[in-house]
């Protein structure tokens, strides 16, 4: 085995000891995007910043599961219930090909998903977007990413 290479507080992180989301109020908008669903175990925010439009997160809450399996069945059936009601807004609003459900946590073990729309004529076909991609994302315009919150509201009724 090599050198440890994940940072120090990794085990404080998953116990949820300063959980940036945790600790977070969930406001309806923040730096990084606007809420445009508030589910029943998650909230979707379209992302300021997106290597595809429509790029969200939708991000568990009640308590710190830092790990999918650390959710009971019922809190798995009702966080995937929420994101199937974003990545359905997403399609309906942005017409993607597909959709691409990221569940990481290196960074950030809180449960939350990425749900990256996936075009026709994106640079990567039939792989994960390059870190290139992740790296160039433009910042969506206020106006323009205001239209798409509220369409994608729209879509969820």
């Amino acid at each position: 085995m090599g050198p440890r290479t994940w940072p120090d507080d990794w085990a404080a992180r998953r116990a949820g000891d300063g959980c940036v989301f945790c600790a977070w109020e969930r406001p309806d908008e923040d730096e990084h995007g606007l809420r445009f669903l508030a589910g029943a175990a998650a909230d979707a925010y379209l992302q300021r910043r997106a290597p595809a439009p429509g790029y969200a997160i939708v991000v568990f809450r009640g308590r710190h599961a830092a790990d999918p399996i650390d959710l009971t069945l019922q809190e798995t059936a009702a966080f995937w219930a929420d994101v199937g009601a974003a990545a359905r807004a997403i399609y309906a609003v942005f017409g993607p090909c597909h959709l691409n459900y990221q569940i990481l946590g290196n960074a950030m073990p809180p449960v939350h998903a990425h749900l990256v729309p996936r075009y026709l004529d994106d640079p990567s076909p039939e792989r994960p977007l390059a870190e290139a991609v992740w790296a160039a994302a433009p910042l969506v315009p206020e106006d323009e990413l205001r239209r798409q919150v509220a369409a994608l509201e729209a879509a969820l009724t």
